[in-house]
């Protein structure tokens, strides 16, 4: 038997099935009812024709004669279909009227007998029964049989079971759209949980509204009781985390002060190669843990949305290229930003936003030139367009290969080896992006190199009040 997933069709199933059940039951003792009530109307009528015989029966110079002029049997729904047939004789004596051949009763008549027969080719319900009968001085015993085809009661029989299953079947057809409204309105409460769910951020891990009927509560309950002990599992490790990468900051800066220190105190060449070679180290260490803890702090499933607010990445921006320049210069690269007249505020947390910003300057920094160093301008833009606030980074580089698009988010993921680095600057970046429902991008532009978009949504202005 195959396995019903559906809510909904196992409730259909087990209503439609004792439905069924109880309607073919219900149809076949309404058969046997009808044909037993039917069969006795149809014998009454049958012996009381038979009886009124009695008085059509005259004498005639002594010989028995019946008068059969106004002689009719009533039937019920026959539509002229009916056979009629019968028989009267005097017991142990001459054969009165009637057809000869029709079949004897299969017991004395001491009363009515009714039974089945066949005559030329018919099925008949017979009646016999015996009455005594005055001719002149003697008196004689006359017994009659009246016989009737059985088309009638069949008919009549088939109609009412037309018209009684036809009922049933409305009446099935109207308790299933009942049964399936029902079912549909009851389970509407799973429904708005089910789409309260699917309508959310794959990171949001906030407890769903335990508004609903009681026979969900613990359902909700357990989601909610999940959906803690996720995020808690989640905080521990972000906690942990961001405690080993503090942890660390301490040791690390330690040695590059005591690097430094040695370089300035030794002069021998040997030692002064492994001296910058460990504050090469140092460097790159430290700078990892930095982007661990800010990686730590932007998961979009641990952001307050209540300490959100209106921000102005025009702002946001300038502070990014002020704290980036002086390294950007140092390189001999470019830095530029495209400051439009107005743009739209968004909604997010503005320390992360900055670090989205300076992620992808120092990203483009270091990657945009391969294996060897950049020196082009990095363009910073931000524009409007349908109801969204576009923020595009992009370089003069070599750009990236197709295939490792869909790689650049990944954590420790560098498609650029030769550049230093934590691998961690887009996964931070997508991080944020996440948080503050926005959407990340990344293409090779036409006329050479590499832009990343993010693309933000609007906050709309409030609305004007009249009076």
């Amino acid at each position: 038997m195959l396995a019903i997933k559906s809510i909904k069709s196992r409730l259909l199933l087990w209503i439609g099935l004792p439905f069924t059940a109880l309607a073919f039951l219900a149809l076949l003792s309404s058969y046997l009812l009808l044909t037993r009530q039917i069969n006795e109307t149809f014998d009454d009528m049958l012996l009381n024709a038979a009886e009124r015989l009695e008085r059509r029966i005259y004498t005639v110079d002594g010989a028995l004669r019946i008068n059969m002029h106004y002689f009719s049997i009533s039937t019920l729904g026959s539509r002229g279909e009916g056979k009629i047939f019968y028989r009267m004789l005097e017991v142990d004596g001459d054969m009165i009227a009637g057809f000869q051949g029709l079949g004897d009763p299969p017991t004395d008549l001491s009363e009515p007998v009714f039974y089945d027969v066949t005559y030329a080719g018919n099925e008949l319900r017979a009646v016999a029964l015996t009455f005594p009968f005055s001719r002149g001085r003697e008196n004689v015993n006359i017994e009659v049989i009246v016989a009737e085809s059985k088309e009638a009661r069949y008919t009549l029989t088939n109609d009412f079971m037309v018209t009684l299953t036809g009922l049933t079947i409305v009446a099935g057809i109207l308790a299933i759209t009942i049964a399936w409204l029902a079912i549909y309105h009851g389970l509407a409460p799973l429904n708005s949980v089910s789409q309260a769910l699917s309508r959310r951020s794959p990171h949001d891990l906030q407890p769903l509204e335990d508004d609903a009927p009681k026979e969900i509560r613990p359902l909700i309950l357990s989601i909610n009781q999940l959906m803690l002990r996720i995020r808690r599992s989640i905080e521990s490790t972000q906690q942990l985390n961001a405690d080993v990468s503090h942890q660390l900051r301490t040791p690390i800066s330690e040695i590059r002060a005591l690097t430094e220190i040695s370089l300035k105190t030794t002069q021998e060449p040997a030692v002064r190669a492994n001296l910058i070679e460990i504050q090469r180290i140092s460097e790159h260490a430290s700078h990892t843990v930095q982007q661990l803890l800010k990686y730590a702090k932007t998961r979009s499933e641990l952001m307050d949305e209540t300490h959100l607010e209106a921000v102005d990445l025009v702002t946001i921006c300038q502070d990014a290229c002020a704290q980036t320049a002086t390294s950007i210069y140092q390189k001999g690269q470019e830095l530029s930003f495209d400051q439009p007249h107005t743009i739209s505020k968004v909604l997010g947390d503005p320390i992360m936003l900055l670090w989205l910003v300076i992620n992808l300057i120092e990203n483009a920094s270091l990657h945009a030139g391969g294996a060897e160093a950049y020196q082009g301008p990095i363009d910073i833009a931000l524009t409007t367009q349908q109801q969204q606030v576009i923020l595009t980074v992009n370089d003069q580089g070599i750009g990236v290969e197709e295939a490792q698009l869909g790689k650049l988010t990944e954590r420790f993921s560098r498609h650029n080896p030769h550049a230093p680095g934590s691998g961690l600057g887009l996964a931070i970046v997508e991080q944020i992006a996440t948080a503050h429902a926005a959407l990340l991008s990344f293409n090779n532009r036409p006329q050479g190199g590499f832009a990343v978009t993010v693309a933000f949504p609007a906050m709309q202005p409030p609305a004007l009040q009249y009076e």
